[in-house]
């Protein structure tokens, strides 16, 4: 395997140049692409890479014998990495820099050879030069390495007083949340899920060793006084992830935090963008987020209505006051002609005013379109669908999260109709889970949290693999860990982190179908890989 990576490394520095090294993360990716049968070993080799980087070491540096006894302890007493294991990821980093070293040494021409004469003389010659200037010299070189190597010990001493440890024999998440007042019951519901997570993990003897244990926190909804209650917080050191499943305004001002105290954050919230998490154009480097975002759900929207139902002209009604359903409507238009499809009929309403649904209804009916598509339209979904079939819109109608409206898909309206959920308790598996939670909790979790509550679930599973395959349980070992998760089962999907975006990459999605009234569980899908 040693071979194959230096191979894979020599072919990453000819084609993108010796600063690859210095970009542990894109890295990351490479290899992951180029040698994906090495899991362990590129997760070993970029995080090793980062930390040797952040610890003043550059890929322009040659490893002396000395130096590989340095850094190997180095990566021994901050990263959790055997000896064994140190030594041979610093051997295949010795490997990568010496590709920049060898042939460094250029062609100086002719050969100069000293003869009596051909020296250039020092007036005054030898004998006026001072005799302890050397020893001065070598005084003041010793002095800079002791000053250097006290900086150095106490570096190294305050960052292990930084250093975030297990409290005895446990593994402790923070879940941040509103506890009391208006839908504190929905809080409690998903906690009581996140709790059931962790009741299952420590019954299989919980994380190498240790258990879980999560702590539920009673969060203001104001993000100002919620950035402050959570920074108040984290001062306590025995908290290793953080969890939340707040809107996303607080978690706006919540998720710079888990870059500030290098602590990863898991958001379980269900309408979150990715720019809420994001700085710039790049993600935060501590946050992540479990539920897809409205680029990937109005693109299983178009994918499953052109390409799986072969309706071409459609018509689209949405909320166009609703920040998360504007981003999702303007997308879905996008992939609606993406995919060869035609959009007849575009028409938004408000809820801040009064909304005359059948008039809507009726000039999507007029429009010619074979299908309604209703992105994000919650709770008024009943009353939408009814108002169209009663316009005399007879086409397909698809929308999402089929069990979260009122009516709850038990009248006609629903016939032939089609409901892409990112979460369904119809889905058998989720049942399976829910069974568990009502025997734990002597009570049924209400149906329209089953979507969150199973977020919650599979947020802490998550963490539990990253804590087990993470080198140690430092933030960034933590973070590592979780950027790398690929293809790891969940309850509801199998999740794979796309690292620009640091939320989930093609995850599939819950397919309802009412044929006559009631809504049955298809199967999971996805969308084709298309950019």
């Amino acid at each position: 395997m040693e071979g194959n990576t230096k191979k894979v490394l020599r072919e990453l520095i000819d084609d993108y140049g010796f600063g690859i090294l210095e970009d542990p993360d894109r890295l990351s990716q490479f290899l992951e692409d180029r040698s994906p049968d090495n899991r362990k070993e590129n997760f070993q080799l970029t995080f090793a890479l980062g930390h040797l980087l952040k610890s003043g070491w550059s890929p322009l540096d040659n490893f002396s014998e000395e130096n590989v006894e340095k850094y190997s302890s180095l990566l021994c007493l901050n990263l959790g990495f055997s000896e064994k294991d140190a030594r041979y990821i610093i051997d295949i980093i010795s490997f990568a820099t010496s590709l920049n070293h060898s042939g460094d040494i250029p062609d100086s021409g002719e050969i100069f050879i000293a003869t009596p004469g051909n020296l250039k003389r020092i007036s005054g010659g030898i004998s006026n030069k001072p005799r302890t200037m050397w020893i001065r010299k070598k005084s003041l070189y010793n002095g800079l390495i002791l000053i250097a190597s006290l900086i150095a010990i106490a570096v190294l001493f305050f960052q292990i007083g930084r250093q975030r440890n297990p409290e005895g024999d446990e593994f402790r998440i923070a879940f941040f949340a509103p506890l009391e007042g208006a839908d504190a019951q929905s809080s409690h519901n998903q906690l009581r899920a996140a709790q059931l997570a962790v009741e299952m993990i420590n019954r299989r003897g919980g994380v190498r060793g240790y258990n879980l244990k999560i702590v539920g926190f009673d969060t203001p909804r104001n993000p100002a006084k919620a950035e402050s209650y959570v920074r108040e917080v984290m001062k306590d050191r025995s908290i290793l992830v953080m969890m939340t499943c707040m809107e996303a305004n607080a978690v706006e001002a919540i998720a710079p935090l888990a870059d500030d105290t290098e602590v990863p954050l898991i958001v379980t919230s269900p309408l979150i963008h990715t720019e809420t998490i994001s700085d710039g154009d790049k993600p935060l480097l501590y946050t992540f987020r479990i539920a897809n975002d409205s680029l990937a759900k109005s693109k299983m929207l178009a994918y499953f209505t052109m390409q799986g139902l072969n309706k071409k002209k459609v018509g689209i009604f949405y909320d166009s006051q609703n920040k998360y359903t504007a981003q999702e409507h303007e997308e879905l238009v996008r992939w609606v002609k993406i995919f060869g499809g035609e959009v007849k009929a575009d028409i938004g309403f408000s809820k801040r005013v009064s909304v005359n649904y059948t008039a809507a209804m009726t000039a999507i009916a007029d429009s010619g379109a074979e299908a309604l598509i209703l992105p994000n339209t919650a709770a008024d979904t009943a009353d939408i669908v009814k108002d169209a079939r009663s316009a005399g819109f007879a086409g397909t109608i698809i929308g999402e999260d089929y069990l979260d409206n009122p009516a709850g898909g038990s009248t006609e309206i629903f016939r032939n109709s089609w409901w892409l959920d990112e979460v369904s308790p119809l889905d058998p598996q989720i049942r399976s889970v829910m069974k568990e939670y009502r025997s734990l909790y002597n009570e049924n979790c209400p149906q329209e949290d089953v979507k969150a509550a199973i977020l919650a679930y599979d947020g802490v599973r998550w963490i539990a693999n990253s804590l087990a395959i993470a080198p140690g349980y430092r933030g960034e070992a933590v973070r590592h860990a979780l950027l790398a998760t690929r293809n790891y089962p969940l309850t509801h999907a199998t999740l794979t982190i796309d690292p620009r975006t640091h939320g989930p990459f093609n995850k599939a999605m819950a397919l309802i179908y009412c044929e006559n009234s009631g809504g049955i569980f298809q199967k999971r899908i996805r969308t084709v890989k298309t950019d």
